[in-house]
């Protein structure tokens, strides 16, 4: 979460500042002594909250507060030292008004209030993505339309040994696979099934629209995910339609999102 600081008392942000160093999610990207300063570098840094002041020499908080537009604006959380403009404040859409000296667990609850909003936001827009993916992959081809053949051809179904007996499981049914050392497990409707094979062969040999490798140890069948949700440390976790959730992985989180916005 980047952080911009706006005070026109360097004590008050260094305090702010060092509390926030607490914070292994909390990224300070700016400190600014003015409003017409934290104009300035909303515009020129990613910003996902600003922690304002309100009383202010020249451009006060509420002007700042006003150059935040738009549902992608960053968040916005009043610290000041008078209780007397939180009305007004919170009629700004802010987030949430501390007092100072800000208490360190007053500003944990108001970046716990930050992060689950931000993770809303998030989760809206992957899962309005998904939607639309997965409504191109529904879609069927109007009768007589030319559908280019494959790159490659993919498989129909995977064959599954059970001692002396061997069945075949239809792709389709495949929510996910997931690797257990030298071994696949296959997670479909009709149970788990256990392939000696490896990932990056099955993966190979599956529709590569209708499977993302999204771990090292799991490839989705993308008609069965959900949801998307943003976690720490860059990785994400994928909720399926069954209610299970996997981890998306740093590396493949952005492979997947490339993935998305091409189909």
């Amino acid at each position: 979460m980047n952080v911009l600081l706006v005070d026109d008392e360097a004590l008050a942000r260094r305090r702010l500042r060092r509390l926030l160093a607490e914070a292994d999610d909390v990224t300070v990207v700016a400190e600014c002594g003015s409003g017409g300063a934290a104009i300035e570098a909303l515009q020129t840094h990613q910003v996902d909250l600003v922690l304002l002041d309100i009383q202010m020499p020249g451009v006060d908080g509420f002007v700042v507060a006003e150059s935040l537009q738009g549902p992608e604006a960053p968040l916005l959380v009043f610290v000041t030292a008078h209780d007397t403009h939180a009305i007004r404040a919170f009629e700004t859409r802010a987030l949430d008004y501390l007092l100072k000296p800000v208490r360190k667990e007053r500003l944990g609850l108001a970046l716990d209030r930050a992060r689950e909003a931000l993770a809303g936001r998030r989760s809206t827009a992957y899962a309005r993505q998904l939607r639309s993916v997965i409504a191109q992959l529904d879609k069927e081809p109007a009768a007589g339309a030319y559908a280019p053949a494959p790159a490659a051809p993919t498989a129909e179904r995977i064959e599954v040994r059970d001692g002396e007996r061997v069945r075949y499981v239809a792709t389709a049914d495949v929510a996910w696979a997931e690797a257990k050392g030298p071994h696949v497990l296959l997670h479909t409707r009709q149970g788990v099934f256990e392939i000696r094979d490896t990932l990056a062969r099955l993966e190979a040999s599956l529709d590569a629209r209708r499977f993302v490798r999204i771990h090292r140890s799991f490839i989705v069948n993308l008609s069965q995910i959900k949801e998307l949700q943003p976690w720490f440390g860059g990785d994400a976790v994928l909720v399926l339609h069954g209610g299970q959730q996997l981890k998306v992985s740093r590396t493949y989180r952005s492979q997947l999102r490339e993935r998305l916005n091409t189909l």
